[in-house]
């Protein structure tokens, strides 16, 4: 029955640590709890992860590697992670390592423009399964979106202790790169999972805002501990709201969220 909490947090303690779930749960949700404060501390962090490293309801290690740490190392810190095994469901079993050299403060980000799109690629990783699965996959990426086979990457590996599935559509514009999952469950066909991904992709190249609605409720935290900063983005989701009303509870911050157009908003921290 309780109504209130009280948390006092003690000195960040930089230095080696091991994060082994035991399951197949989300090794990338546990990193980005345990990032932020390690982010400016005063010596470098070595952090080893062991669990699932694609999940359906939580950032697959290709979102956090290519779209969140480069925005992250734009505010100052350097951060570089390793994929050595895939996790997937029920087993997990995935690792991965990551390398956080600190700053002395996070600088600002913003992202308000998308800039030109560069790049546009589909990959679909099979594995431990047979190769017909990414190669309908990459079918309906090609009929849907009209791309050209050079933009379509078919990926086989056996690097895991069960079968999985992954497809990614890769957005790359001047400001950042977006990614768009999917991951293959059981009773689900191919054809489905790719579907739902090119529709996600679809909708973000439609807005024209620089930021998913993804990343949108995960630069919170970056752009809140930075004292500042700004992006657009598309129709906040719940995630996105929940989250800055929680990030005030904690940090002398305003978040004000502005409708620019019938799709796009603005978010913007303030110090």
């Amino acid at each position: 029955g309780s109504k209130e909490f009280t948390f006092v947090p003690g000195t960040v303690q930089p230095g080696e640590y091991n994060f082994s779930i035991g399951t197949a749960g989300s090794t990338m949700l546990v990193l980005q709890a345990v990032l932020p404060p390690l982010l400016n501390a005063d010596a470098p962090s070595l952090l080893l992860f062991e669990g699932g490293t694609h999940n359906v309801h939580a950032p697959p290690f290709e979102f956090i590697q290519k779209t969140f740490l480069p925005l992250v190392g734009r505010m100052g810190p350097t951060v570089s992670v390793e994929l050595q095994r895939y996790g997937f469901y029920p087993p997990g079993g995935g690792r991965f390592n990551v390398y956080v050299e600190p700053a002395p403060a996070l600088r600002r980000l913003d992202l308000v423009e998308r800039g030109a799109i560069l790049s546009e690629r589909a990959r679909a990783l099979v594995v431990n399964l047979p190769p017909h699965i990414g190669e309908r996959e990459l079918a309906v990426t090609s009929e849907q979106l009209g791309w050209m086979p050079d933009q379509l990457d078919l990926e086989e590996s056996s690097n895991a202790i069960s079968a999985g599935n992954v497809f990614t559509i890769d957005i790359q514009s001047e400001h950042l790169t977006e990614v768009f999952t999917g991951v293959g469950e059981r009773g689900v066909r191919a054809e489905q999972i790719a579907a739902r991904v090119v529709h996600e992709a679809q909708k973000y190249l439609e807005a024209d805002a620089p930021v998913g609605e993804h990343l949108a409720d995960q630069l919170l935290i970056p752009m809140a501990l930075a004292r500042g900063g700004s992006y657009t983005t598309t129709t906040p989701t719940l995630h996105t709201t929940t989250n800055v009303e929680v990030v005030k509870k904690f940090l002398p911050v305003e978040i004000n969220t502005t409708q620019l157009t019938e799709d796009v908003w603005k978010v913007e921290v303030l110090g």
